[in-house]
């Protein structure tokens, strides 16, 4: 009986906990606090660490400019490295995406590309034709062709002892002069169209998109004293455009949503706005040819 109870007395206690001296408790609490506090002192660095937003926005520059070239060459290699750096750095300076536009529109490499281009499809001179009539209907003061100024490169005036990146003077044949009459704005659309239709046989793509791109920056510039009027003929036509089975080169610009677009272009510059127009035109036309 005895050796029964023994046993069970040492059973018992071998299963007790033993907590162990008061001393050692307080010695690991001390270790614990200490490396609470060294935690607290150095913060771990964060996993995505802010850019300069200087890089932020030279990168924004590059992609735009780059997209810029593309589009308006219909070419995906930059032939002029230097005039890509160049531009990039009025860029970067604040120059806007509308003088850099023009000078490569304007520029002497797009005129000797335009002048030995081919003639456009009938297919691209009936969608110009169609949104030129469409643009022009709505102006103010649309400009004025004729079968012989259409096709015309149009003359760059300068002061004298400048060069042809000092002026934004541009003449296409005798419409600054006023010598047509200014009665085209009242014909309807399918007048217009038809019109286009004749004076443009014959033209490059390359002519279409610069007469159809002079338009519209005449159009933005009509709609620049009224942020949602600009914003509200922005996402209408984006919506019109988004029938045109093509890539514009972003998932966003091949949406048809009409408030998301007029967001947009309520939150954007009018220069981002003109070149968001641009870039569609310039993208369809190239996809027809």
């Amino acid at each position: 009986m005895k050796i029964i109870i023994v046993l069970l007395l040492s059973i018992f206690m071998s299963s007790c906990y033993v907590p162990p001296p008061l001393e050692n408790i307080a010695e690991s609490l001390k270790k614990m606090m200490g490396m609470a506090f060294q935690q607290l002192a150095t913060p771990s660095p964060s996993p995505t660490p802010a850019l300069d937003p200087k890089i932020v926005a030279t990168k924004a520059n590059a992609e735009l400019l780059t997209e810029m070239f593309q589009v308006t060459f219909n070419k995906k290699e930059i032939e002029d490295p230097s005039q890509f750096s160049g531009l990039l750095s009025s860029l970067n300076q604040g120059a806007s995406l509308e003088g850099v536009y023009r000078g490569l529109i304007m520029g002497a490499r797009y005129r000797v590309t335009e002048s030995k281009a081919k003639a456009a499809s009938p297919a691209a001179i009936k969608f110009f034709a169609s949104e030129m009539s469409e643009l022009q209907a709505g102006m103010k003061n649309p400009t004025e062709f004729s079968k012989i100024t259409a096709k015309e490169f149009p003359t760059i005036e300068y002061p004298e002892g400048t060069s042809d990146s000092g002026s934004n003077s541009l003449t296409f044949g005798n419409d600054q002069q006023g010598a047509q009459e200014k009665d085209k704005n009242k014909k309807d659309k399918n007048a217009l169209a038809a019109e286009m239709l004749q004076d443009f046989i014959g033209a490059t793509p390359y002519t279409l998109k610069r007469v159809l791109s002079e338009e519209i920056l005449k159009k933005v510039d009509e709609l620049k004293d009224s942020r949602a009027d600009l914003a509200h003929w922005y996402a209408g036509l984006v919506v019109h455009l988004s029938d045109a089975n093509t890539d514009f080169g972003l998932p966003q610009r091949n949406s048809s949503d009409f408030d998301f677009h007029f967001r947009f272009a309520m939150a954007m510059s009018q220069d981002r706005v003109m070149w968001e127009v641009l870039n569609r035109y310039h993208r369809i036309i190239n996809r027809i040819e």
